[in-house]
């Protein structure tokens, strides 16, 4: 009896099974993928995220339903609490890991619904785009925008399914939209262009419950819970110029570009492209999709106009996304590039290989901008904790990148969820900028500011550490230490543990004390002056970082005796 061996698939088998454009999507997903979590390495809470972890850890109503900066934010909020109980703040990786998921989500509904209209290879660059869209790098990088990320999808899978037969389908449309809807409010433009999709294809009155029940629970939270932006006559006249400016920031930064004087003529050579598209295809009318991206697009722009017109910039990164999603709709939908042959094809690959290009080296600035905000921030998050025990509870260690961030409610959210911060070691070892700014902020947080008193005030002696003498001697009187300049300008290196006092007696002006903890050099800024008549006290807090001494650098021109108290 002979036991045939077994069939062994062929790379033609492969490749009937898996078409080769769905395998190149699919590393086009993976190198994304892998991509962004390469860049968004070491990175923890930024900005808005600490909205989340501050008011969002109760259990009412509030806490879910509350508006954040006017959108209906329940899907992230409902994230981010259970990331929270599962990771706290010590593992940021998990939060980065759902935002870039629900981006390759937007990426392969984009495909699926430009895929109907052009093919499926040609289906794949702005696909590809999309992926690697540096100019959004904010909603590529940052889990924040997992919010406006879902309501994209969202959309996108309800536009998809209004074209499908599945069984089913209405009810998992509606859904979709309503998911949308309840992570941010870029859902409404997806809800009015699934609501044109339909009435402008001809679909029964009845279907149009796919976007009606999402609307009426968005307007139930408005009633509610929602914030009224109010709309200024000069927003509705500013309104024309700050959609015409959104669009040429979407065309800009679909090409990878970031001078905006590019803006206005790519934006105006993609509506063209798009129009003779249109004519080559000889319709009679505008299609569905065409009206649905088109009102989608004025939709979010319009909104944006008329509630953010105070915003400098209708070009910002985390803006640019939704647009390019809407024009890339736009595109397919006219047939850019399709029937493409021979050198305009090549032209064409040209093209999107310079707009990928152009895009991953923004994202690269993107990162880069991004890390150096996050070390910052959390090396001041590392002093907060390092001066618990006499941090003032309203103290900002970070006013730019975190100003959300106040010393009491982030000693409150660590005791709950661990640290995010770096570790004492790690800030000792950070890049010198960061070390010489953290000493600032320690300075500030523990309130080190010196005090004049008589001599009689001081009392007790402990011995006291001596670095280093430049141009000048010292001579011990006790426990204390007398400094005998050599000529201006001479200076005295001491070594002074938390806890302790440091008192000044005898020097005349002009008298200067510098303090450092971890930066390897004294700030340009004294800590205090001395003076003549009076004894100056320093009294550095017990903290939590014994292991690491103050170093302090008395400057003078006269003798002064130095004692440690």
């Amino acid at each position: 009896m002979t036991i045939a061996a077994p069939r062994r698939s062929t790379p033609t088998a492969i490749s009937r099974r898996v078409p080769a454009a769905t395998a190149a999507l699919c590393a086009l997903l993976l190198t994304a993928a892998v991509l962004l979590l390469y860049a968004g390495r070491h990175l923890t809470f930024f900005y808005d995220e600490w909205s989340f972890v501050f008011l969002r850890r109760g259990g009412g109503l509030s806490t879910y339903l509350d508006p954040h900066n006017g959108h209906l934010a329940l899907f992230p909020v409902v994230v981010y609490k259970i990331l929270f109980a599962i990771f706290g703040l010590r593992h940021y990786t998990p939060y980065r890991v759902v935002g870039i998921a629900l981006h390759l989500l937007c990426a392969t509904l984009l495909y699926v619904l430009v895929r109907r209209r052009v093919g499926p290879w040609l289906a794949l660059a702005p696909v590809a785009i999309l992926l690697f869209m540096g100019t959004a790098w904010q909603d590529l990088l940052w889990p924040f925008q997992i919010s406006y990320l879902a309501s994209v999808a969202g959309g996108l899978g309800a536009l998809a399914l209004a074209e499908s037969d599945v069984r089913g389908r209405d009810v998992f449309a509606t859904g979709l939209l309503l998911w949308s809807v309840v992570s941010s409010g870029v859902g409404i433009a997806f809800l009015v262009a699934n609501a044109v999709a339909l009435i402008a294809s001809g679909q029964p009155w009845r279907r149009l419950w796919i976007v009606a029940v999402p609307a009426a629970v968005y307007a139930a939270w408005y009633v509610g819970w929602g914030s009224s932006e109010p709309v200024t006559s000069g927003a509705l006249l500013a309104a024309p110029q700050y959609v015409a400016n959104a669009a040429a920031g979407a065309a800009l930064g679909i090409a990878g570009l970031t001078d905006a004087s590019w803006g206005p003529a790519l934006a105006i050579a993609l509506a063209a492209l798009i129009a003779i598209a249109w004519r080559r295809q000889g319709r009679d009318g505008p299609t569905p999709m065409l009206l649905a991206a088109g009102a989608g697009a004025l939709t979010f722009w319009g909104l944006a106009a008329l509630v953010r017109a105070d915003s400098p910039d209708p070009t910002a990164s985390r803006y640019l996304y939704v647009g390019a999603v809407f024009i890339f709709l736009l595109a397919a939908e006219a047939g850019v590039g399709r029937g493409l042959r021979g050198t305009w094809l090549a032209l064409a690959g040209i093209l999107v290989l310079g707009a990928l290009i152009g895009n991953v080296g923004v994202l690269r600035a993107g990162e880069r901008g991004l890390r150096a905000d996050d070390a910052s921030v959390r090396a001041s998050l590392r002093i907060v904790e390092i001066a618990a025990p006499v941090v003032s509870p309203t103290f900002l260690p970070s006013p730019i990148d975190a100003p959300v961030v106040t010393a009491g409610q982030y000693l409150a959210a660590v005791r709950d969820l661990g640290s995010p911060a770096l570790r004492t070691g790690e800030l000792n070892r950070a890049p010198t900028p960061i070390r010489m700014d953290s000493d600032r902020v320690l300075q500030l947080a523990e309130r080190l500011t010196p005090v004049l008193a008589p001599p009689t005030a001081i009392t007790g002696r402990r011995p006291l550490i001596t670095e280093a003498t430049v141009s000048g001697r010292t001579v011990a009187v006790g426990l204390c230490r007398r400094f005998v300049p050599t000529h201006t300008g001479a200076s005295l290196a001491l070594r002074v543990s938390p806890g302790s006092r440091l008192a000044i007696h005898g020097g005349r002006l002009p008298m200067a004390l510098y303090a450092r903890r971890f930066g390897p050099g004294f700030p340009s800024v004294p800590l205090a002056t001395a003076s003549a008549d009076r004894d100056l006290l320093v009294s550095f807090p017990q903290d939590l970082a014994p292991r690491f001494p103050w170093h302090v650098l008395l400057v003078a021109s006269t003798p002064a005796e130095v004692c440690l108290t």
